[in-house]
This record gives C-alpha cells, sequence and structure tokens, in this order.
C-alpha cells in the first residue's frame, strides 16, 4: 500500500511542478523578462522539484520547522495541515 500511495504522491508533485512552470511561463509571456532570470528562476524551480521528489523518497526525514510568518509561509502552514 506504502508504494501505491509514494507513486501518487510522486504523481502529485510532479503535476504540480508542471502547472507551476505554466504559470511561470505565462507571467514570463505576459510581463516579459530577461532571458536570463527566466533562466534562474526555473532553474530554483528544478532544485526544489529534485529536493522534493528525495524527500519523498525518504519519508522518515522529519519535516522542518517554520519560523518565518510570511504570506508565502502561512500559504504552506496551511497546506501542510492538510495532511493530504
Amino acid at each position: 500500500m506504502e508504494h501505491i500511495e509514494s507513486k501518487s504522491t510522486s504523481r502529485i508533485m510532479r503535476d504540480t511542478f508542471i502547472d507551476m512552470a505554466l504559470y511561470l511561463e505565462a507571467l514570463f509571456i505576459l510581463y516579459g523578462i530577461n532571458d536570463i532570470l527566466a533562466e534562474d528562476i526555473i532553474h530554483c524551480l528544478e532544485d526544489g522539484y529534485g529536493k522534493a521528489m528525495k524527500k519523498l523518497k525518504r519519508s522518515d526525514v522529519p519535516k522542518p520547522m517554520i519560523k518565518r510568518k510570511t504570506a508565502v509561509d502561512r500559504f504552506l502552514k496551511r497546506l501542510d495541515q492538510e495532511g493530504i
């Protein structure tokens, strides 16, 4: 059962990163962006995807505590609390 959950979670993570990349592309097109900046942003997204997938494979690793209280942090905390 754990293998099935991990596979489903991996698929959801992949789909989410695809959506984020497409949203960023739309923003880049709508508002224009320097090519170097776009490359840096997408590189960061790629790094984040790689780290997320590694952590998914190591499910026993404890989650780090978020100490900042920005809007992004509040949103991430809300997503984390849903426990899906």
